[in-house]
């Protein structure tokens, strides 16, 4: 039987979709890996290449060492056997749902890829004879692809990041060597060399803050709280793997361009990663931006930069993944969904921001502040090359920042009495925490802004509901209006119902002039059950004639020490 015909038989336990491609098919030739230039992937493929080596050889020397694998054992134990052989190579894992592999870029980066199945059967083949009727074959391409399919592995090794930086667990270890962290399921590829001191005191905290705020002392931070979140923003990679919790968005803007809200970003990712960070555009399609974010999520990036939003950042998709440890979605191009886990801090920069419902309470805000007319002119700064500073500096500004966390995870994370902020409470008592315990004001108090100015949509609801009510109040309408009769109500009787006239002509968009009643039902629909300042519309539905809309008040007690919802 030739090879060809192996590779496209159908086996019982499995239905292919199709033959396998041109690109499945190899020649006998390209198996020896004897000849460098049958190397099909080369050296590029492979993290540990020499370790890769090493153990195709792992019983000795030669063809004669390698695991024999014979195409007529049952299928399952084929699949199984080939995983056991797949797991040994020491670049190779599965993340969330999928089969991952760890590689370095033409700039010595190390970088995590999905596995394809091309790749898959290359390492298959390598320190293994694969035979069928006692003839060499390659590794079938139904293996391959049994093994990308499974969503489980019994042998593969869990990642759940690759990190550039020292990965802090739970406990307070810090991982410093390079290589896989069995505690975190990180992998650490980074070549800093840092070591903070085993047991920091909240003195070396205090000293590692005035390092790392004498970096940005150029920076004209709107405010002392504004300056601790954008030190709250740097902990938040760092303090990734030390708590389950998410990660609120960091909002980086400014009152004018070009005061340095992205070179903010960069200053982070340079001491966090050695490199800039890895920017995308901000999109209101939503459907576009989940197929962004789990492209992002995929590669495993410790950060993410959405650049320069001009009006309205927020969406639904972009609400559920501040919330959510796991982002799931389909593969663009292919029916298959998969989960990735975010594990990512995201950063967003602009002027003037306008953020969309219930996003804002999702944001860490840092504000830049800076009144001359020109700020690219200036000329006096203490550090006039802050990026080759940092760049020579990140070994000791890391452990500046990693000292932070670990003297407060030391002291026992002391409660320093913090409002509650509701998905991001683990995310809070850490960083929040260590920073309030170290002297620095509050670095989510600078969010009550945020809030107040996001978001035109509420207070446009909030005004409707609120003339609403007015009206109701003044006519006596108690069981409600219809659209039409709220309509007709501002139109003939501007005395009674002066607000509701406002309005309505802010719905219309023209002064005078009212909308229809099914312009006005759909912005009634949009404020419906909301709780805006105490007042909440309602709806009483009737099918036969035109729905009766009335405003309730509501009065829900604060609950000591609340201090928002968070998501």
């Amino acid at each position: 039987m030739t090879n060809d015909t192996l590779e496209t038989e159908t086996h019982p336990l499995l239905i292919l979709d199709s033959a396998p491609t041109a690109a499945n098919e190899f020649t006998l030739a390209d198996q020896s890996h004897d000849s460098a230039e049958n190397d099909v992937f080369g050296d590029d493929l492979d993290l540990l290449g020499e370790e890769n080596d090493a153990l195709d050889d792992e019983a000795g020397e030669g063809e004669s060492a390698k695991r024999v694998f014979e195409l007529k054992d049952p299928f399952n134990e084929l699949v199984d056997a080939a995983e056991r052989h797949l797991a040994r190579k020491p670049g190779v894992f599965h993340r969330a749902d999928e089969l991952m592999y760890l590689n370095r870029d033409d700039g010595g980066r190390v970088r995590l890829q999905p596995l394809k199945s091309n790749v898959t059967q290359y390492f298959l083949a390598r320190g293994a004879r694969w035979v069928k009727e006692g003839k060499p074959v390659h590794p079938p391409p139904r293996v391959a692809q049994c093994l990308l399919e499974k969503t489980t592995w019994r042998y593969v090794r869990p990642l759940r990041a690759l990190s550039p930086f020292p990965p802090l667990a739970h406990n307070g270890s810090l991982t410093t060597s390079s290589g896989y962290d069995a505690t975190t399921r990180v992998y650490f590829a980074g070549d800093v060399k840092c070591q903070p001191a085993e047991n920091p005191t909240r003195e070396l905290a205090q000293a590692a803050i005035e390092t790392l705020f004498d970096v940005v002392c150029d920076f004209p931070f709107a405010s002392p709280a504004h300056r601790a979140a954008w030190l709250a923003a740097l902990l938040s990679p760092l303090s990734r793997f030390a708590h389950d919790g998410n990660v609120p968005f960091v909002v980086v803007q400014a009152n004018c361009p070009r005061v340095g809200k992205t070179s903010l970003v960069n200053l982070i990712s340079h001491i966090v990663t050695g490199a800039e960070c890895s920017a995308t555009t901000h999109t209101k399609n939503d459907d576009e931006m989940r197929k962004r974010i789990l492209a992002t999520l995929r590669a495993a990036r410790p950060m993410v930069l959405i650049d320069n939003v001009v009006g309205q950042f927020g969406s639904a998709s972009l609400n559920a993944l501040a919330t959510s440890p796991v982002f799931e979605d389909r593969v663009l191009g292919h029916s298959k969904t998969i989960q990735a886990r975010n594990d990512a801090t995201w950063f967003v920069t602009g002027n003037r921001i306008t953020l969309a419902p219930d996003t804002a309470e999702r944001c860490l805000h840092v504000r830049l502040r800076y009144d001359n007319e020109n700020p690219h002119l200036r000329t006096t700064f203490k550090h006039a090359d802050i990026f080759g500073m940092v760049k020579q500096r990140r070994a000791e500004l890391l452990t500046a920042s990693l000292t932070i966390l670990k003297a407060y995870m030391v002291a026992g994370t002391p409660d320093v009495s913090l409002s509650g902020w509701g998905s991001f409470g683990s995310w809070s008592r850490l960083v929040r925490g260590a920073l309030v315990w170290a002297g620095q004001p509050d670095p989510a108090s600078t969010r009550a802004e945020l809030e107040r100015d996001a978001d035109v949509d509420r207070r446009d609801s909030r005004s409707l509901v609120d003339a609403w009510f007015a009206a109701q109040t003044a006519t006596k309408r108690l069981t409600g209006m219809t659209a039409g009769e709220a309509i007709e109500l501002a139109t003939t009787k501007r005395a009674k119902a002066a607000a509701m006239r406002s309005a309505l002509e802010d719905i219309s968009g023209a002064p005078g002039q009212m909308p229809t009643a099914h312009a006005l039902g759909r912005h009634l629909r949009e404020a419906r059950d909301r709780n805006l300042g105490g007042r909440i519309l309602r709806c009483a539905e009737n099918k036969k004639t035109a729905h009766r809309w009335y405003v309730e008040i509501v009065r829900t007690p604060k609950a000591p020490g609340a201090g928002g919802t968070g998501g």
